[in-house]
């Protein structure tokens, strides 16, 4: 007799895992457990350059591609610290790209990356150069027509100068300053120069590990508080 109790307990308790187990597969319960994350934006963190296009050199050999890939990716991370539900995507993540080893395709497919991704915001980082190795500071570059790049470029200015990073060289729109990255694309667009590779003191300071770390807390910052305010309002 307990021998047939025991098999009916048994066989109840099979039953029930069976039906837990199929109302989960079915959605009832599976529903957040195994939906994808739902994220609130993507931003899309281009690094300036890289492969075959070496962007400029600085004073002691330097090469752009280099720094915008350190910033970069320092940037991103920052980024899904403050706020997991952003979803961040570069358009490399080493000094590869995947397009073709020319200027016009490889802006081309910078763009195209960014449409592929359903990008939401487009952060193109550069550094700046001239031929006056005294030159210094950093400015963004935005369409004129784009006033959440343009509140985000001056909430980075505001974090930066806090820091004490300076100095700000002005807003440029890109109606007198044509940018292939920023022009061709739907959605806030921002190419950020954080300083000159030119400039001995400014290219060795942006090759401190610190000075990128700071850089990149003040990026990512702007673009979540900006994120965040759009989603509350």
């Amino acid at each position: 007799m307990k021998y047939r109790k025991n098999k009916f307990y048994k066989g109840k308790i099979v039953l029930i895992v069976l039906v837990i187990v199929a109302m989960i597969f079915s959605g009832y319960f599976g529903y957040n457990l195994f939906r994808e994350h739902q994220y609130i934006a993507t931003v899309v963190i281009d690094p300036g350059h890289g492969g075959y296009d070496v962007g400029s050199i600085g004073y002691d050999g330097s090469y752009e591609k280099d720094l915008t890939l350190s910033i970069a990716l320092r940037t991103g991370r920052k980024l899904k610290e403050l706020n997991p539900d952003i979803n961040v995507v570069y358009t490399r993540s080493n000094d590869t790209v995947d397009w073709a080893d020319n200027e016009e395709d490889d802006l081309i497919g910078r763009v195209i990356f960014a449409n592929e991704q359903n990008a939401d915001y487009f952060l193109s980082i550069h550094l700046n150069a001239s031929e006056n190795t005294a030159a210094y500071g950093y400015n963004a570059f935005i369409r004129s027509n784009d006033p959440a790049s343009e509140t985000i470029a001056n909430s980075i200015d505001n974090n930066l100068t806090e820091e004490n990073w300076l100095y700000n060289r002005g807003l440029e729109y890109t109606n007198s300053y044509p940018l292939y990255v920023v022009d061709n694309l739907d959605i806030p667009s921002m190419l950020f120069e954080v300083g000159f590779i030119t400039n001995p003191q400014e290219c060795a300071d942006l090759k401190k590990v610190s000075n990128q770390e700071l850089i990149a807390e003040c990026i990512a910052n702007a673009y979540n508080d900006y994120i965040v305010s759009t989603i509350k309002g």
